[in-house]
């Protein structure tokens, strides 16, 4: 029987990357360098491609586990939830159409996350992250073209949806110095609501940690943006 690199991520990868609260996870996951998880999935026999694919899966369960702790640990449970959203013909955001001009548009977009409010009888999607390996300037311009497009069809649209917030978890930053510098210290990312690099280096570093205070950092933002977005929907 066929078991897919899915499916021995979640069942004996995951568990051990899940703490009992998100700053169990946190701790946990701040020990996970490349190496890590190859170690890890050599003593289970994988091949390359199968260990590619387990690494490719870490970056979004760590990204939705802590997100779903953060609504667990600050009773946000009747008002928000996370979810993994593919995006394809059929699919996207539960498919929701909104009306540009005189069209009918289906949101056919996902993310490797998407919160969601809970209002009205509605499931309205609110923030949107994607993780990434890395980010270069080819990625990096992917990412302001899907926000744009994003917040263009959305926030512009006949339709009542709140101004959506789109964030990156990236692994690592691979622009040269001087882009490096462009893109933290100028409007390059202004579509970009949020920006998390995890790692130092580059992808060939397989022996770096994510850094902590990234991870608590990125933590800290999800919860403000819940309060701040539940203190304005209760008013």
């Amino acid at each position: 029987m066929h078991i897919s690199s899915k499916e021995i991520f979640d069942l004996k990868i995951a568990p051990l990357l899940i703490g009992s609260t998100s700053t169990d996870t946190i701790n946990i996951f701040s020990k996970t360098s490349f190496n890590y998880f190859y170690n890890l999935s050599n003593t289970m026999g994988l091949k390359e491609r199968q260990v590619a694919s387990i690494i490719g899966f870490k970056d979004e369960f760590f990204v939705e586990t802590v997100i779903n702790q953060v609504i667990e640990e600050n009773n946000f449970n009747n008002k928000f939830y996370c979810k993994k959203v593919t995006a394809n013909k059929t699919s996207g955001i539960k498919g929701r159409s909104v009306k540009v001009g005189d069209k009918n548009i289906d949101l056919t977009f996902g993310g490797d996350c998407v919160v969601f409010c809970k209002q009205n009888n509605r499931d309205i999607p609110i923030l949107i992250i994607e993780c990434k390996e890395y980010i270069d300037m080819i990625r990096l311009k992917e990412l302001i073209g899907e926000s744009k497009i994003i917040k263009d069809i959305v926030s512009n649209s006949t339709v009542n949806f709140p101004k959506i917030q789109f964030w990156v978890f990236a692994e690592v930053l691979e622009l040269t110095e001087g882009w490096a510098y462009l893109f933290n210290n100028s409007d390059l990312k202004h579509l970009i609501d949020n920006v998390f690099v995890v790692r130092l280096g580059k992808r060939k570093d397989k022996t770096n940690n994510p850094q902590k205070d990234i991870l608590f950092h990125f933590r800290d933002e999800v919860k403000f943006f819940l309060k701040s977005y539940e203190n304005q929907s209760d008013k």
